[in-house]
């Protein structure tokens, strides 16, 4: 399957991009503040966080006393960079998240947007597995991902067959997968769709188990 092309993604996002994150981002917000409580002096780790949609809100609304973003692409952490003061005390790792060894148990909150469904199979179970890994016992997990419906698929649809679509290696998923891995490191503490973005994205908050 032809891989998406993320360093030309980050140097022009998809033509949607702008409207959708404005969506997921409140719901992203809405969800920690609901099952966190007072999110202020805690670790962050976003995964897959590279030129971070939600860099500045998640800075301004939960305000963070570290925050860590793991990415691969050397051309997205860069666009980061530019973003970030000294005062934010954003941390900039260049791994792999399915080889990369990452520091245990060392964040409060781990999330990702968008980044699980990029892999076959093998590769997003290895993927889910990381976020607990990186938590801290009794921390919490915030993964998106896009889901089937109908909506989605027609979406989809439409976009390819106007040549616009360049996530070629998305693989839409279902709760009951990303359940299958996520079950044995935290429990499920919600679960809904974020429906007014038309790619309809899953979005699941576990507890890791202590």
């Amino acid at each position: 399957m032809k891989k998406t092309n993320w360093t030309k993604y980050y140097d022009k996002p998809y033509k949607t991009a702008s409207f959708t994150r404005r969506i997921t981002g409140r719901e992203l917000v809405g969800a920690i503040k609901k099952h966190f409580g007072s999110t202020q002096g805690m670790s962050l780790t976003e995964i897959g966080g590279a030129n971070s949609a939600f860099l500045e809100l998640l800075l301004q609304e939960l305000k963070p006393s570290e925050y860590a973003i793991i990415d691969s692409n050397a051309t997205g952490l860069e666009k980061t960079r530019e973003r970030i003061q000294p005062q934010d005390n954003v941390q900039l790792l260049q791994k792999d998240i399915l080889t990369g060894a990452f520091d245990r148990q060392t964040s409060d909150l781990v999330l990702s947007v968008g980044l699980i469904e990029h892999f076959d199979q093998k590769g997003t179970q290895k993927a889910i597995q990381a976020h607990f890994e990186i938590l801290k016992p009794g921390g919490y997990a915030v993964i998106t991902f896009p889901t089937p419906t109908f909506l989605y698929r027609i979406s989809r649809f439409i976009s390819q067959k106007l040549g616009l679509w360049i996530f070629h290696d998305e693989r839409p998923l279902m709760i009951t997968e990303v359940l299958e891995t996520a079950q044995n490191y935290g429990r499920l503490l919600e679960y809904k769709i974020i429906w007014p973005i038309f790619f309809t994205q899953g979005l699941a908050v576990f507890k890791k188990n202590i």
